[in-house]
Order: C-alpha cells, then sequence, then structure tokens
C-alpha cells in the first residue's frame, strides 16, 4: 500500500485487486484505508464485479481533464467540474471487469474531508455504486442533455443546474439508494450532514454575491432585469442538488436520517434564500421519487423534462426569462 511517499502500491480483496497510485507527498491511508473497507464490504455482500480498481489519489483533477478530453471519455460539461470534485470513477458499463477511481486531494482537503474516513468510505461508496447501479434508466439518461435558452450571461449556469437535477439526477438517485440499501447508511448520512452545514455555514458568501451582482449592473456589463435572476440561479445552485441526497433515504425508509437532513436543508438552508427554491424543492423531491430503475428512454425524458418545465418557471420568475429543454446526445461515459 502507499503510504507517505509517492508511488505505487496494491493490495487484495478476495479476487479483487486494488491498485494504488499517487503523486501525493502527505499520507493517504485514510483514502486507501477507506477503500478497502468499501471493496470488503460490497465483496463480502457477493456485489463486487470487478477483477481490478485503479485507485489515484492525485493533488489536484486538473491534469486530468486534457487527458479525458483528448481520449472523449467524459462530456464538456463534465470536465468543465471536474477539478471542483472531491473524487471521480471512471468505468465502462459494457465492460465491468475493472473501474479507476481519481481522488482530488486539493478539494478533499478543501471540503473537510481529506481525514475524515467516514466522509472518505461515503465518497467511495458513491462513487463505486455508479457502476453497481447499473439500470435501464441509467442508460436512457445518458443519451440525454439540456440545453438553455436565456441571457448568455446566464444561460450556461442554467444550463448545468438543469443537467444536475433532471439527466443527471438519474444516475446520483441510483447510486445513493444503492448505498443505502447495501451497508453505508452511517457513512452516506455523515457525508451529507458535513456537506449540509459547510453550505449554511458559506451563507454568508451571499452578501458577496449580491453585492458584486450590484457593482456589474452599475458597471453596465450586466442588465438590472437579470441581475435577480442570476441571484436566485445561484441559490438553486446551492440548495436543489441537496434533494438528490435526502429523497434516496425516503425511499429507503430511512425516516430519522431524512428528517435531520431536511430539517438542516429547509429549516437552516433554504429558509435564508429565496421563497422560490423552497416551492421548486417540493416539486423535486415528489419527482424523485418517483424515478425507476427500469425506465427506458420514453419515461426517462418525459420525467426530465417535467423537471426542466418546473425549472425553467421558477428560473424566469427573477426577471430574465429562461427556458430548459431536453435534446438527444451521443452516449458517454
Amino acid at each position: 500500500m502507499v503510504g507517505t511517499v509517492e508511488g505505487v502500491g496494491a493490495f487484495s480483496v478476495g479476487a479483487a485487486e486494488v491498485r494504488v497510485v499517487t503523486n501525493c507527498a502527505c499520507d493517504i491511508s485514510t483514502v486507501v484505508e477507506a477503500e478497502e473497507r468499501v471493496v470488503r464490504k460490497l465483496t463480502d455482500r457477493g456485489l463486487w464485479p470487478h477483477e481490478t480498481v485503479t485507485l489515484f489519489v492525485l493533488d489536484d483533477l486538473t491534469p486530468l481533464v486534457g487527458q479525458l478530453k483528448a481520449m472523449g471519455r467524459l462530456v464538456e460539461e463534465t470536465l468543465v467540474v471536474l477539478p471542483q470534485r472531491p473524487m471521480v470513477n471512471l468505468y465502462d458499463p459494457r465492460h465491468v471487469m475493472e473501474c479507476f477511481v481519481f481522488v482530488n486531494r486539493r478539494i478533499m482537503q478543501a471540503e473537510g474531508y481529506w481525514s475524515d474516513g467516514l466522509a472518505t468510505e461515503g465518497l467511495l461508496a458513491h462513487e463505486h455504486a455508479h457502476p453497481l447501479s447499473e439500470a435501464p434508466a441509467t442508460a436512457a439518461a445518458r443519451t440525454l442533455t439540456i440545453t438553455a435558452d436565456g441571457p448568455a450571461a446566464l444561460a450556461p449556469l442554467a444550463a448545468q443546474l438543469g443537467q444536475t437535477l433532471a439527466a443527471g439526477a438519474v444516475t446520483e438517485l441510483l447510486a445513493n439508494a444503492f448505498c443505502l440499501t447495501h451497508g453505508f447508511v452511517e457513512a452516506l448520512v455523515h457525508l451529507d450532514r458535513l456537506t449540509l452545514r459547510r453550505a449554511v455555514a458559506n451563507l454568508s458568501q451571499r452578501a458577496e454575491l449580491a453585492h458584486r451582482v450590484a457593482a456589474a449592473v452599475a458597471a453596465g456589463t450586466l442588465l438590472a432585469d437579470e441581475a435577480s435572476s442570476l441571484l436566485l440561479l445561484a441559490d438553486a445552485q446551492i440548495g436543489l442538488p441537496f434533494a438528490l441526497e435526502v429523497v434516496p433515504f425516503l425511499r429507503a425508509g430511512r425516516v430519522a436520517e431524512a428528517a435531520e437532513l431536511e430539517h438542516l436543508l429547509t429549516g437552516q438552508l433554504l429558509a435564508a434564500m429565496a421563497p422560490e427554491i423552497a416551492g421548486v424543492y417540493d416539486k423535486l423531491r415528489a419527482a424523485f421519487a418517483e424515478l425507476r430503475p427500469e425506465w427506458g428512454r420514453v419515461a426517462v425524458a418525459a420525467w426530465c423534462t417535467d423537471i426542466l418545465t418546473r425549472l425553467s418557471a421558477v428560473l424566469s420568475q427573477g426577471g430574465a426569462r429562461l427556458t430548459l429543454s431536453l435534446v438527444p446526445a451521443g452516449s458517454s461515459l
């Protein structure tokens, strides 16, 4: 195993081999030990399909973007946000014998996960759950993407939000459900609790954003009727993705854990935001509860379209009209 020096190591769990590669000079044992716990738990339950896993623990994922772009392994929208993700699992659903997990030390430390073994276990379990929760609905969602019509300053952000809460929501909801069904409740609720509390602590940054938006309007670089929409969109980006975390607990019958998370979300985070955000959260909560893994492309597209229609209506209340639409896309991993 890799410890405090740069290099390569490996360990086995049953018939599975986990290869560890790092360019970090610091101790990575928390990540490696969490990975071993996740693989062992899934192996013991007969749920592990991979012969090999390559675990890359890297100081930063930014250099990875160019390589993946050249290989065509991820869509452009995913590549843009990759350096801000704590980790990602790259796999081919057609070839389940191996997968590649990339851990971002810089983001893990910034978000308070790096030395937290239970949070790291939750993150790794979620990433490994993606290939293990593949279903017809997952394949269908992979063929869809989102576009947004509206002001140039807002449309890309709105499209990204739509992707997260519609087509992208399918894989996230199914992966979280898999984790909760197969022994990772404690790790996942701990991780979600940390993330929500950090979002609440960062609410003070909304005032700074409002100040910068007002300055942009005064300078003539942002139209006045776009300012309110931008602030509404910022609230939506922060608050609404937490529905992807709460709903799987409800669907798994983990009522107490769901209530704790939802109390933090609605009582502290959404309560400090524009009232429209709490309203659309309730609609997303209901829609996410309806998702079924056996759905095909027609059902998933209809489900996504309903979500996008609701998001468009809410985001347009800010003053600038934003219309989110579903379009076919090439299959990508």
